[in-house]
C-alpha cells in the first residue's frame, strides 16, 4: 500500500510548479487538433505588447484559462490561441533609443537597416512577455503562437487593406490629428493621456487695425500659436464685443490682420470671452474655421519647431523656447496685459511622454459608417452580448457618432501601406505587392508609400487572421471553418472602441460573421487606496515577485475572487493570503484522506467520482452527495454567466465550510469505529470519490495544486492530466434537498451554541448543557455528533433552567447554560440594551402596518417580508425577556 510520502505538511508550490509546467509542455496536452465529433470552444488571446512586462492587467488572462480548462473537461475541443502584438511606436521608440545609445541615428542607417536592427530586437526581448505569461500556468496551444509580424499575419492584414481600398473605403485627407513630437508620428486617441497641470492664462493685447489706440485682450493658455492666428471669435450675444464684428485686429508681433468673429463656440464667462481662433492647431478651432471658412496656417515642423510662416528670428526654435521668447517681446512692447495661474488638462503622449501638438497633416483615413452600422447591428440583433451589459450604452454612442478612422503612422516599424503612386502620371495603385508598371500610364517607376499602418488596424484581424486567412492552404481552411467565429474575448474595457468594435466590424466585413459571441470586459484593478494602478505611480506589483511568494494558484484564486462584474478590484498583495490558506486547506484535506486510506487498506487510485451514487438511507452520505452536487449546479451557473468570483466563492464555501468544516468531522468518528469497518470503508470511498469530483471543478482556478495532488494519488497515470477528466455536471436526481435541509437545522443548532460559546469566553473544552423544546425526534441518530460537534449535552422537550442565553435558530428556541460560567450582571445589562434595540425594531415595523398607504401601495412580498420580520423580533423579544426573568 503507497504511504503517500509527497503529502507533507504544507502545499509548497516552488517544488510543484516548474515540474509541473514542464510536465504539461512535454506532453503537448493543449495542442487543438480538429474533431468532427468535438465541438469546437476557440479564444484569441488579446496580444500583448513585445515590449511589455507582466502586469495585473495580465493576471486577468486567468480568466480564459478558467473558460478553456473548464470546456476542455466539459468535452469540448478547446482551442486558446496565443500570440503577441509588434506594438509599432512603442517598439520603435525602444530600438531608436538603443541605437542612439550606440552612437546610431535611425534616419542614418535607413529604413532596411533598421528594421533588421528592430526584428533583433524582438527576438532577444520579445519574448519576454510570453515566457512571463507561462508562469500563470495558462494552457495555451502553443503551437500557434503568432506574431502580428509573421508574414503570414502580416499577408492578411495587406489583403485587408487593398479590399478596403478597392471596396472605396480607404482614403487620404489633410486634417489636424493627435501629433507625437517625440515619434513625430500621428497617435491614436486611446495613446493620449490626459494629464492636469498647473500652467498659466497670458493675456495678450490685439490692436484693433482701424483704431491704434484700441485693442481687445485675449486669453490664451499656448501663446505661441499665435503665429497661426487666422480670426479671433466673440460670443454672438456678448455685447461688450458686439461693435467689433467684422472688423479686424493685428496679430502681435507678426503683425498680420484677421477678422473678428461671432461663433457660439466661445464661452463669455471664460476668460476674457474672447479666443483667438488658430484652425490649424486646435481641434475645436479647425472646426471654427471649417464653418468661417478662414483656411489653414501650419506653423510647426513635425518635431514641434516653428517653420518657415513664423518671423525669422523664431523659425527652428522649440515650442516652449519660442513660448519665453514671445512673451518677453510681447512684455518689452507692452501688449502682454498679465498673466494668471490656470488649472488645465494637458493630452501627454504616452509613448513620447511629451504634450501632444494638434497638427496638420496629411493622413490615410477608413470610412467608418458601414462598419459601424454592421457593428451596431451585432450587439442589437443580440448576435454579439457585451458583459457587463451598462457597455452597451457606451458602444451604441460612439458607433452612432463615430468619425472616420486615421490608419497611417509615420513609423517604420509595422505593416507599410501596400499603397504605391506612379512617378509619372501620380495614378494611386493599392495591390497586395508592387505592381509592375502603372495601370494606367504604363510607368514602370512607383514609389510605395513611407508610413505603416495603426497597431489596431492589424490586430483588428487577429480572430481570424491567426489561421493564415490571406492564402491558407487545405488544412488552414479547414481549421478557419472549424476555429471560427470564436467564443468570447476577455479585455479591458479601455480598448472597447480601439479594439473589439473594430474586430467585430472586421470580422462581419470579412468573414461575414461575427468573431465571438460574448465579449467579457475585465474590471479595473486599484491599489488598496482606490488609485488606478499603473508604471508612473509605481503602485503596481511585482506580479512573478507576488506569485513566488504565495503561489501561482494563490494568486490566481485571490485574483478572482474579487472579480465582480463591473466593479473594480481593490488589491493589495496581503490579499493572496486567502488563496494561499485555501490552497493549504485543500492539502490538508488531502492527507487527512489518504492517512486514513492508508489505514483501511484503500487505494484512492481505485476511487473515481464517476462512480459517485447517491446514498439516500444514510443521512450523513446523502446530504454530503446532496451538497455537492449542488454546488456543481451552481459553479456551472456560475461559469456560463460568466460569473467568476461566484465560482470561487461556492468553490470555497464547499471546501472549506461543508467539506472540511463538518463532514470531515462528521465521518471522524465513523472511520474511527472498529466494530463496523465496513461502515468506515464505505464512508471514506465516498469522501474520496467527492474529493475526485471537487479536484476537477478547483482545477480551472488552480491548475497546479489539483494537479499535483490527482498525480500523486493516481500514480499510474503517468503521461495523463486531470484537465481531460471529465467535469462533473449538474443532476437533479443526485440532489436530496430534504437532506440539505436537515442538515442545516444541524448546523444551524450546533453553530449557535458555538457562538454563544464564543461570546461569552467560555473554554472550548468545557462541556455545555443546552436546553430545547423541540422534541429530540427532529434530529434523531445525528444527537451524538451534534453533541460531539459542539462540546455539549442536549436536553430535549425541556425549559431553560436557570442562567441561559437563548438563540433562535430556523425556529428552534435553544438555550444555553451559563450558570457558574458567566457573570450574571453584565449579562443583565447586555439583555437590558438588546431589549431595548429589538423593542424599538418591532415599534418600526408596526407603524409601517399600521400605515395604510404603505399597505395599500406596497408588493405582496415587501408586505410579506415585512409580516415575518416582525413575528422574528417579537419571539426573539419573548426569549430575550424569558432570558432576563431566569436572571
Amino acid at each position: 500500500m503507497t504511504e503517500f510520502d509527497a503529502f507533507g505538511k504544507a502545499f509548497d508550490p516552488a517544488q510543484t510548479e516548474s515540474k509541473l509546467r514542464d510536465y504539461w509542455k512535454k506532453n503537448n496536452f493543449y495542442k487543438s487538433v480538429r474533431n468532427p465529433n468535438k465541438k469546437p470552444y476557440t479564444i484569441t488571446m488579446p496580444p500583448p505588447n513585445v515590449t511589455g512586462d507582466l502586469t495585473m492587467g495580465h493576471m486577468m488572462f486567468t480568466l480564459q484559462d478558467i473558460l478553456i480548462r473548464w470546456h476542455r473537461a466539459k468535452g469540448f475541443e478547446t482551442c486558446w490561441i496565443p500570440g503577441t502584438d509588434h506594438a509599432s511606436i512603442a517598439t520603435e521608440a525602444k530600438v531608436t533609443k538603443l541605437l542612439a545609445d550606440q552612437g546610431i541615428s535611425k534616419r542614418e542607417i535607413g529604413r532596411e537597416a533598421f528594421l533588421k536592427h528592430a526584428f533583433e530586437w524582438k527576438e532577444k526581448y520579445g519574448g519576454r512577455i510570453i515566457d512571463s505569461l507561462n508562469t500563470l500556468g495558462i494552457s495555451c496551444d502553443w503551437s500557434r503562437n503568432t506574431f502580428t509580424m509573421d508574414d503570414k499575419y502580416s499577408s492578411g492584414v495587406i489583403k485587408a487593406i487593398v479590399k478596403l481600398y478597392k471596396d472605396g473605403l480607404i482614403y487620404k485627407s489633410q486634417r489636424l490629428v493627435n501629433w507625437c513630437p517625440v515619434s513625430q508620428s500621428v497617435i491614436s486617441d486611446e495613446e493620449v493621456l490626459p494629464e492636469e497641470r498647473s500652467g498659466s492664462l497670458w493675456h495678450i493685447r490685439y490692436v484693433v487695425e482701424d483704431n491704434p489706440k484700441q485693442s481687445i485682450v485675449v486669453a490664451t493658455t499656448r501663446p505661441e500659436t499665435l503665429f497661426g492666428d487666422l480670426a479671433v471669435a466673440v460670443h454672438p450675444s456678448d455685447e461688450r464685443y458686439a461693435h467689433l464684428i467684422g472688423k479686424n485686429v493685428i496679430v502681435p508681433v507678426c503683425n498680420r490682420s484677421i477678422p473678428v468673429i461671432a461663433d457660439h463656440y466661445v464661452e463669455k464667462e471664460f476668460g476674457t470671452g474672447i479666443v483667438k481662433i488658430t484652425p490649424a492647431h486646435d481641434m475645436n478651432d479647425f472646426e471654427v474655421g471649417k464653418r468661417h471658412k478662414l483656411g489653414l496656417l501650419n506653423i510647426m515642423h513635425p518635431n514641434a519647431t516653428l517653420n518657415d510662416n513664423v518671423p525669422t528670428e523664431y523659425r527652428g526654435l522649440d515650442r516652449y523656447v519660442a513660448r519665453k521668447k514671445l512673451i518677453a517681446e510681447l512684455d518689452s512692447i507692452g501688449l502682454l496685459d498679465k498673466i494668471t495661474p490656470h488649472k488645465l488638462v494637458v493630452g501627454i503622449s504616452e509613448r513620447g511622454n511629451v504634450p501632444i501638438e494638434y497638427y496638420l497633416s496629411e493622413q490615410w483615413y477608413i470610412k467608418m459608417d458601414k462598419l459601424a452600422e454592421m457593428t451596431l447591428n451585432a450587439t442589437r440583433s443580440g448576435k454579439l452580448k457585451l458583459i457587463p451589459a451598462h457597455q452597451e450604452k457606451t458602444w451604441e454612442h460612439w458607433l452612432t457618432n463615430i468619425q472616420d478612422w486615421c490608419i497611417s503612422r509615420q513609423l517604420w516599424w509595422g505593416h507599410r501601406l501596400p499603397i504605391y503612386t506612379c512617378q509619372s502620371c501620380k495614378h494611386i495603385h493599392c495591390e497586395e505587392s508592387a505592381p509592375a508598371q502603372c495601370e494606367k500610364c504604363g510607368n514602370k517607376v512607383l514609389q510605395q508609400e513611407d508610413d505603416v499602418l495603426d497597431t489596431w488596424a492589424s490586430s483588428w484581424l487577429w480572430t481570424f487572421a491567426v489561421h493564415n486567412w490571406a492564402h491558407p492552404n487545405s488544412e488552414e481552411k479547414k481549421d478557419l471553418t472549424y476555429y471560427y467565429p470564436t467564443e468570447v474575448i476577455v479585455t479591458a474595457a479601455d480598448i472597447i472602441f480601439f479594439w473589439i468594435a473594430r474586430m467585430v466590424m472586421a470580422g462581419e466585413y470579412f468573414m461575414g460573421e461575427t468573431p465571438f459571441k460574448h465579449c467579457y470586459f475585465t474590471p479595473i484593478v486599484r491599489d488598496s487606496v482606490g488609485r488606478k494602478m499603473s508604471k508612473s505611480l509605481g503602485n503596481s506589483p511585482d506580479v512573478s515577485g507576488v506569485m513566488q511568494k504565495y503561489g501561482t494558484d494563490a494568486m490566481r484564486f485571490s485574483l478572482v475572487n474579487q472579480i465582480v462584474t463591473g466593479q473594480d478590484i481593490f488589491w493589495s498583495d496581503e490579499c493572496c493570503d486567502l488563496g494561499k490558506t485555501f490552497a493549504n486547506k485543500v492539502w490538508n484535506a488531502t492527507r487527512f484522506l489518504t492517512m486514513n486510506a492508508v489505514k483501511l487498506d484503500i487505494d484512492p487510485a481505485q476511487i473515481s467520482f464517476d462512480d459517485l451514487k447517491l446514498r439516500s438511507n444514510d443521512t450523513i452520505m446523502g446530504w454530503i452527495t446532496s451538497e455537492f452536487f449542488h454546488v456543481v449546479s451552481k459553479t456551472h451557473e456560475n461559469i456560463a454567466r460568466y460569473e467568476f468570483s461566484q465560482y470561487t466563492s461556492s468553490m470555497y464555501e464547499f471546501v472549506w465550510m461543508i467539506y472540511c468544516d463538518w463532514f470531515v468531522e462528521l465521518m471522524k468518528p465513523r472511520i474511527s469505529d472498529e466494530a463496523n469497518k465496513e461502515l468506515a470503508r464505505e464512508t471514506i470511498t465516498l469522501a474520496f470519490q467527492i474529493f475526485d469530483g471537487v479536484l476537477r471543478l478547483l482545477h480551472p482556478i488552480m491548475p497546479f495544486i489539483t494537479e499535483e495532488i490527482w498525480q500523486q494519488l493516481n500514480p499510474s497515470r503517468q503521461g495523463k492530466t486531470i484537465g481531460f477528466e471529465k467535469l462533473p455536471e449538474p443532476k437533479t436526481d443526485m440532489i436530496d434537498a430534504n437532506s440539505i435541509q436537515y442538515m442545516r437545522e444541524v448546523q444551524g443548532v450546533v453553530g449557535a451554541v458555538r457562538t454563544i460559546r464564543g461570546k461569552f469566553n467560555i473554554h472550548p473544552g468545557t462541556d455545555l448543557s443546552v436546553y430545547m423544546r423541540d422534541s429530540h425526534t427532529r434530529f434523531g441518530n445525528l444527537i451524538p455528533q451534534m453533541e460531539a460537534l459542539a462540546k455539549a449535552k442536549f436536553y430535549f422537550e425541556s425549559e431553560q433552567q436557570g442562567f441561559c442565553a437563548p438563540a433562535l435558530i430556523n425556529g428552534s428556541e435553544i438555550f444555553v447554560s451559563l450558570e457558574g460560567l458567566v457573570d450574571k450582571s453584565a449579562e443583565r445589562d447586555r439583555l437590558l440594551k438588546k431589549i431595548e434595540k429589538v423593542s424599538a425594531t418591532i415599534t418600526g415595523i408596526e407603524r409601517r402596518l399600521s400605515n395604510q398607504e404603505f399597505v395599500k401601495g406596497a408588493p405582496a412580498h415587501i408586505l410579506d417580508g415585512a409580516k415575518k420580520q416582525l413575528e422574528s423580533n417579537q419571539k426573539e423579544l419573548e426569549m430575550l425577556q424569558d432570558s432576563l426573568k431566569a436572571l
